[in-house]
């Protein structure tokens, strides 16, 4: 396994037809940019969540919170035993539902997933999260539409340190493109890589090992509309934990009710929404003209890559 840190892309081997970035597309079919904001409760609420869905990024309700402002449209997470037994009751076609769980690994959730999309063929349905890339294959056979990639990767996790269990994105993106070889349908679902996504290149690395889209927490917990609180004013950081921490769980259950899988800490708050997604489209569009791809279809797909030593990762993050 390689991380994202130890991987290079490689420009264009040919004379690139690109003038300036101002011609590539870095948007997705719904002109938002392929960035998920991670359905935390120290980043979205029902107060602040209008302002990140009328950026260019694609918030997720998180769970228990239900904003005024949501359109069937809108992307809103539960946890699988609400998607079971009330969700299930109301017409779900045309709704976007993450259903939000830790282990992506469950046969109970395949199962889950298979009745819904018999049931409501045009209800979309994100899950996850998966770490090893045949589950891929399952994901698309029980019909999901998008599945998250990555277990104990998060900056708020602790999942890999307590059981072990761990998977770099660059591994699972090589595995998941044999994958989507084999499987050779328009309908395979779309890969969302999640946890630790933190920089501007590791965001930029996925999309072009083959990713979708990619899913952050701590990049937007930065941002002045947040709406985690508020530890320290001078300079001001904001508490950021995982939903498996006990702060978390708190918030989504009033107590603790498990042994925690996640951590507390605090992040600078040192941007806003307008500033990040006006820096990542600028680093994204010129990522694709360096490569010679006008298209995030083209970027997935022939962008090449390498792996670096440690005195070019010396070089590489100063």
């Amino acid at each position: 396994m390689y991380s994202l840190n130890e991987v290079s892309l490689l420009p264009s081997m040919h004379p690139v037809n690109i003038n300036h970035r101002s011609e590539v597309n870095p948007f997705d079919e719904n002109d938002k940019l392929p960035v998920f904001v991670s359905p935390m409760t120290c980043i979205i609420n029902d107060d602040n969540y209008k302002l990140f869905k009328d950026s260019k990024f694609i918030p997720i309700v998180p769970r228990n919170i239900m904003p005024n402002y949501i359109t069937p449209n809108d992307w809103i997470a539960c946890s699988l035993q609400d998607f079971e037994e009330v969700f299930m009751k109301y017409d779900l076609d045309e709704l976007h539902i993450l259903i939000d769980i830790a282990n992506g690994h469950m046969e109970r959730l395949y199962k889950v997933v298979k009745e819904a999309k018999s049931k409501f063929p045009d209800l979309k349905l994100m899950i996850g999260n998966i770490a090893h890339p045949q589950m891929y294959i399952e994901c698309f056979l029980a019909g999901a539409d998008y599945v998250r990639v990555g277990i104990g990767g998060g900056n708020a996790c602790s999942t890999s340190v307590k059981t072990g269990i761990h998977v770099s994105h660059e591994y699972m993106l090589r595995g998941i493109r044999s994958a989507r070889a084999a499987i050779n349908s328009n309908k395979a679902p779309k890969v969302i890589i999640d946890g630790g996504i933190d920089t501007y290149d590791k965001a930029i690395k996925c999309l072009a090992l083959g990713a979708d889209y990619v899913m952050m927490g701590k990049m937007f917990a930065k941002c002045q509309e947040a709406c985690g609180y508020i530890v320290q004013k001078l300079p001001t950081k904001r508490a950021y934990y995982g939903m498996a921490s006990e702060e978390g769980q708190k918030d989504l259950y009033g107590k603790i009710i498990r042994p925690s899988e996640g951590i507390k800490t605090t992040v600078p708050v040192d941007t806003n929404l307008h500033k990040l997604e006006t820096e990542f489209e600028a680093a994204l569009r010129s990522a694709m003209s360096y490569t010679g791809c006008k298209t995030l279809e083209e970027f997935r797909k022939n962008v090449e890559w390498e792996y670096q030593t440690i005195s070019e990762f010396n070089s590489y993050y100063k």
